[in-house]
């Protein structure tokens, strides 16, 4: 038995841990830093409940809050160059995945020269990043707690994944933050989370200590989501759902993800699609597919998250994957056609999708035939 296994972040958990930050960044040497977060959530209010937090603790900083959607090189170097000029010593980055890796992405090019999209790749950091610290305003993307960052590189016009070595030095996982978050945002963030729980779980690089993590993490989120996303002032719902996207996400950073994950970054890249309602649209049909190639690991997955017991493994497997669509279509997660996505584009997308990093830990192995009908079968 041979496997390899990282936990990149340090984690602070529970209600108001957040505001711990200014005590925490001191900690870590920060006297000065940039806090990166997108614009809905500064005028939310949420970025100054930081900022009065780093005051506190007379910790000066910066605000970057270009963040947008599926965020670009280009804004991450436009943060660079604020970071740069402001000199500062460290990063907080507030807020869903987009603001966590363009957090991460500037914090490599401050000991690290641009361009960002250079480092695409394994082992390519000249200089370790310096710290950084992760606050989660979503249960999705596990960011918080994964050495990944996504990022949209405009002059390819596609997603690239720099790592390792850029995760967070601590996460602050507060629940709180969550509170009221809208139920689509909720559910496609939770979907997000699942699927990241799923695909790393049944990964060809999947270990013990993943597979265990990945399980509990399906079981988490599945029991929750419905109430997390019906129900957005029930702390304990959100607080289940943001421990289980935080699990899932210790999960994938060391078994990597699969088709699902592959198919939904062009999504991302060419159409707009929110990454979790990409995932999310994708997943029944990739789960599906992967049966033939990981009966028992699906079926395990079918158990946790409350499929009845009894005949085959495929069968149930196959109970598994009419709870995703279920889940999915409760959770009102629209089609591809609904999307606004052309069918023309299919072919580039499927292209896109084979040649992803991630379609090399599916456990069955696609051709791109085979991806151009999970699209038509998602349409």
């Amino acid at each position: 038995m041979n496997f390899r296994f990282s936990v990149p972040s340090t984690v602070l958990f529970g209600s108001g841990v957040s505001q711990t930050v200014g005590e925490e960044a001191k900690k870590l040497g920060m006297k000065k830093a940039l806090v990166v977060i997108d614009p809905g959530l500064k005028a939310a209010g949420i970025a100054d409940k930081i900022e009065s937090a780093l005051s506190r603790e007379s910790v000066a900083y910066v605000v970057f809050d270009r963040v947008e959607p599926n965020p670009s090189d280009s804004i991450v170097e436009q943060g660079a160059i604020l970071a740069r000029k402001e000199k500062v010593d460290g990063v907080i980055g507030v807020g869903g995945g987009s603001a966590m890796d363009v957090g991460k992405a500037i914090n490599v090019l401050l000991t690290n020269p641009s361009p960002i999209n250079q480092y695409d790749g394994l082992g390519l950091l000249q200089n370790p990043p310096g710290p950084m610290i992760a606050i989660p305003t979503t249960a999705g993307t596990g960011s918080e707690v994964t050495e990944f960052c996504v990022i949209t590189d405009t002059k390819r016009i596609k997603k690239m994944v720099i790592g390792p070595n850029t995760g967070a030095t601590l996460a602050l996982v507060d629940p709180d933050l969550t509170v009221g978050l809208p139920p689509a945002v909720t559910a496609a963030t939770g979907l997000d989370a699942l699927t990241h729980a799923i695909e790393a779980y049944v990964s060809v690089a999947a270990s013990i200590p993943s597979d265990i993590l990945a399980l509990e993490a399906v079981r988490i989120i599945s029991r929750n989501i419905k109430e997390a996303t019906n129900n957005g002032v029930n702390l304990e719902a959100r607080e289940a759902m943001i421990l289980g996207s935080m699990i899932a996400g210790y999960a994938f950073n060391n078994a990597v993800l699969g088709l699902a994950h592959s198919m939904a970054h062009p999504l991302s890249a060419h159409c707009g699609i929110p990454h979790g309602v990409a995932n999310a649209i994708c997943l029944p049909y990739v789960l599906e597919y992967n049966i033939p190639a990981a009966t028992k690991k699906i079926a395990d997955i079918a158990l946790a998250m409350g499929a009845a017991p009894g005949g085959t493994d495929e069968e149930v497997a196959q109970r598994g994957v009419r709870i995703v669509r279920d889940m999915c279509a409760e959770l009102k997660i629209p089609r591809l056609s609904e999307c606004g996505v052309s069918e023309e584009l299919f072919q580039r997308l499927s292209e896109d999708a084979l040649n992803e990093v991630s379609t090399l830990f599916n456990p069955r192995k696609p051709t791109l035939a085979e991806i151009l009908e999970l699209y038509k079968k998602a349409y």
